[in-house]
């Protein structure tokens, strides 16, 4: 053992030289609340593997930060983990794997005559000792502790009654790390005898147990908390969010059960933001924007400085702020969501989702993949709900701007996101924020109305970008025609003029929808470009109408066309006029330009 402790400038710290095996039989261990979730990607797993359980000796792990947060004098201390959370957790996930799979395979072979089912078991068994332990009065302690639900129910004694808690982002990569190790151990084993398994099984957990990691040990939690924000783990770097969390545990409060209320608090924000959403980066995104949306914008790398700096050593501005973020993330949860849903109205309460019109602007953006706008969309949804200075025409005004801006600009002419875009949309939320009145809050909007007006994109380009909107499902297209001709887009797009035509009211639900080719795709070549599949040749259908039309003539179908389509346009009155079985090539492309000019004329204008 080498132990190192330092002057009384300096943090006092004990390490000792361990293996896996060690530390799962000598110490418990627990991840605290104010680490950072599980995140080990396929990667890192992969190289776990060839690294640790494919060696052929014992491998240095790396190490591990602790101190002890309870002690206990006749049974192992339990160790609160800073730094090297990933590396036991992935640990202990495959020793889960080897477990069932031992269980399994004595199961299977339980009436093979050459196989030792009760060895199998034994194994299963002895592996589950490092997992979970008892006391001398046969109390269970799992041997680390995970805030996750499953955790403990799927990876440590699975025997457990299910919670039935929904897997959150952390637990989803837990999730996926077990399945990674089952296909990797059941593809090891697969052309081996039974009895081959069990010793090829033994012989993963010993590698995964024989490697070394050095136990450093501070001397308290609050050397613990200086020591996480300084810390980067060979697993990946300690991103913005697990900062952040930290910083609000450390200075928000100083006794333990506060400090536990926080990271409750915390790990519902990121559960909202996070949803279903498993990029790494979903929940630093998030409390950059929701900054840029009150305050003077920041690179994303220089914003912890900013918060911290903010909050000081104040427990009072750390809870404040982490209200700021719970207030925020209730509206961005539904942010870039494409099947986001018209809320219902609760008395007294000014909430902008309840606004269908709000709504639909906010899945048209998600439509788009625009994240640019968040900002101004968190701004907007906050002054209605906080403040009487904006109006629900307002709230639906701002927008309708950004969601015809970005048709244009993005949807229809590929134009990326720029910081001069985000400068502009940051720098509007900011004022929107601190206007103190109704005149304020008007004269911001009709500013950003100015400044998107004079960026809009050539009108000729977004004419003839529209005029080439197509719907081919049947046909095989590029990633990048894909984009343009997805069934949702193409819904909005159709949906978009019977609304402008007030024939149907806002908050539609696209799914129940259906795209009907005019002229059948039956009558056309299977190929990319045939007018067949062009704009002027679709309208929007209930699902019902759809498939009882099926490939019949115009001239049959006109009358349920009429009556059934979202908006039965003068092109189509004059199609059905003319009596014939279908639209020639000239009537679909005289369509699709007249669409595209009311489009741009009407539609999304600004």
């Amino acid at each position: 053992m080498a132990e190192a402790t330092s002057s009384t400038d300096l943090i006092p710290i004990k390490s000792q030289t361990k293996t896996i095996r060690n530390c799962f039989r000598e110490f418990l261990y627990e991840v605290p609340n104010f680490q950072r979730p599980y995140s080990w990607t396929q990667e890192q797993l992969g190289d776990f593997w060839d690294d640790v359980i494919l060696a052929k000796g014992d491998f240095f792990f790396g190490s591990t930060v602790t101190w002890v947060s309870e002690k206990r004098d006749l049974f192992s201390d339990t160790y609160s983990i800073i730094d090297g959370q990933q590396r036991l957790t992935t640990c202990t996930i495959l020793l889960s794997v080897v477990r069932d799979t031992l269980r399994e395979l004595a199961n299977k072979y339980d009436d093979v005559d050459d196989f030792d089912a009760e060895a199998a078991l034994n194994q299963a068994a002895n592996t589950q000792k490092y997992l979970m332990v008892e006391d001398d009065d046969g109390k269970s302690y799992p041997v680390l502790r995970r805030p996750e639900s499953m955790f403990y129910q799927k990876i440590q004694q699975p025997s457990a009654i299910p919670s039935g808690e929904k897997w959150n982002g952390s637990a989803l990569r837990i999730g996926e790390a077990r399945s990674f190790f089952e296909q990797r151990i059941l593809a090891s084993i697969k052309e081996l005898t039974p009895s081959e398994q069990v010793e090829h099984l033994k012989a993963i957990r010993s590698n995964a147990l024989k490697a070394r990691v050095i136990q450093v040990e501070l001397a308290s939690e609050e050397d613990g908390f200086l020591v996480f924000e300084t810390l980067n783990t060979r697993g990946a770097d300690l991103r913005l969010s697990d900062l952040v969390k930290n910083l609000l545990i450390r200075g928000g409060a100083t006794r333990t059960e506060d400090r536990n209320a926080i990271a409750d608090r915390w790990d519902r924000v990121v559960n909202r933001v996070q949803k279903e959403r498993l990029n790494a980066d979903v929940v630093d995104r998030f409390i950059w924007q929701s900054w840029n949306s009150r305050r003077e914008a920041v690179k994303e790398p220089e914003l912890f400085k900013s918060i911290s700096r903010m909050l000081g050593a104040d427990p009072v501005a750390h809870i404040s702020y982490l209200e700021e973020l719970e207030r925020d993330a209730e509206t961005y949860e539904w942010l870039e969501v494409e099947d986001v849903q018209v809320q219902p109205k609760n008395n007294g309460a000014r909430n902008a989702f309840a606004i269908p019109d709000f709504v639909d602007s906010v899945r048209a953006l998600a439509i788009f993949k625009v994240s640019v706008a968040n900002s101004t969309i968190l701004a907007v949804a906050r002054k209605f709900r906080e403040t009487n200075l904006i109006k629900q025409a307002q709230v639906t005004e701002v927008l309708r701007l950004l969601e015809s801006f970005h048709f244009q600009y993005t949807a229809l002419t590929s134009g990326g996101s720029t910081g001069g875009t985000r400068g502009r949309y940051n720098r509007f939320a900011v004022r929107l924020e601190n206007a103190k009145s109704p005149n304020d809050v008007a004269s911001e909007i009709k500013d950003l109305k100015e400044k998107l007006r004079a960026s809009l994109p050539d009108q000729a380009r977004a004419l003839k970008e529209f005029r080439s909107l197509f719907y081919a499902p049947s046909l095989q297209l590029t990633l990048k025609q894909k984009l343009r001709s997805r069934k949702i887009f193409i819904a909005y797009v159709l949906m978009s003029f019977a609304k402008r035509e007030n024939l149907l009211p806002a908050g539609q639900n696209l799914t129940t929808w259906s795209i009907e080719h005019i002229k059948p795709q039956s009558k056309a070549p299977s190929k990319y470009g045939d007018p067949v599949y062009s704009i002027g040749n679709l309208t929007l259908l209930t699902e019902r109408l759809n498939s009882a039309l099926g490939d019949s003539p115009l001239s049959v179908k006109a009358a349920d066309l009429k009556r059934g389509s979202a908006y039965f346009d003068p092109d189509l009155a004059s199609w059905e006029a003319s009596g014939n079985d279908a639209p020639s090539d000239a009537q679909i492309e005289a369509r699709s330009l007249s669409l595209a000019t009311d489009a741009l004329t009407r539609v999304w204008s600004l």
